[in-house]
């Protein structure tokens, strides 16, 4: 779906300096594509990729894994490795033991690509991705030390807080997480079984911290 060949020169003569100029260029350079909810994005290794509406899902699995998947049609059994909002970057990079798969986490999430050297024809933008994937990196050794934790109930408040605190809606109820989750993708970023994720979700909605709206998202009310 996506070209791996870069084009001789960047065309843009100025380039951009705006989030939305940017995106304007995604889109006249025939950058950009719409997904519906859950539909892969099939991202190349060696490309940048921009989130510009919705959110993106990245999951996670062995190799012999994900050509299993892929004939059965299956990904409930990849490993769930976080979602990506407007604005966010994000590349797939190979790897022999784990294999990374984007799907669209909202419909009609949309997503622009480009190379990392058409990026650095605008050096604001370019900063800005490299401190986007330096704040990635920092929750990624967030969520390392909240998966080190032995109990289950632990991860899982460690995990409503991460997302929480970091892109939570505030209001004054608590804080609303940003996207819509599944006990069973829960269950997978934390390691542990989706009854186990109903069983103490239960028991933090009995305890006053989590409540969940009629749109199924999920309020951290932190105190």
């Amino acid at each position: 779906m996506f070209s791996s060949k870069p084009p001789p020169i960047f065309e843009t003569e100025q380039p951009f300096s705006t989030w939305q100029e940017l995106c304007n260029w995604g889109r006249c350079h025939c950058r950009q594509r719409i997904f519906e909810k859950d539909q892969q994005i099939r991202a190349r290794p060696g490309l940048l990729y921009l989130v510009t509406q919705g959110a993106v899902r990245l999951m996670g699995c062995s190799p012999l894994k994900t050509e299993q998947l892929s004939l059965e049609n299956d990904i409930s059994e990849a490993i769930f490795l976080g979602i990506l909002g407007i604005g966010q970057p994000f590349e797939i990079t190979e790897h022999p033991q784990t294999v990374i798969h984007a799907y669209a986490h909202l419909e009609k999430t949309s997503v622009i690509w480009l190379y990392w050297h058409e990026l650095a024809a605008s050096l604001t933008w370019y900063i800005k991705v490299l401190e986007m994937f330096r704040q990635q990196h920092q929750r990624k050794l967030l969520w390392m030390s909240i998966l080190a934790q032995k109990r289950t109930v632990d991860r899982l408040i460690g995990f409503f807080t991460l997302l929480a605190l970091e892109e939570g809606e505030g209001t004054e109820k608590g804080y609303y997480l940003p996207y819509p989750l599944t006990q069973a993708q829960i269950a997978s970023a934390i390691g542990t079984t989706r009854v186990t994720v109903t069983r103490l979700m239960g028991k933090l909605r009995q305890e006053g911290l989590i409540a969940i709206d009629e749109d199924n998202r999920i309020c951290w009310k932190i105190k």
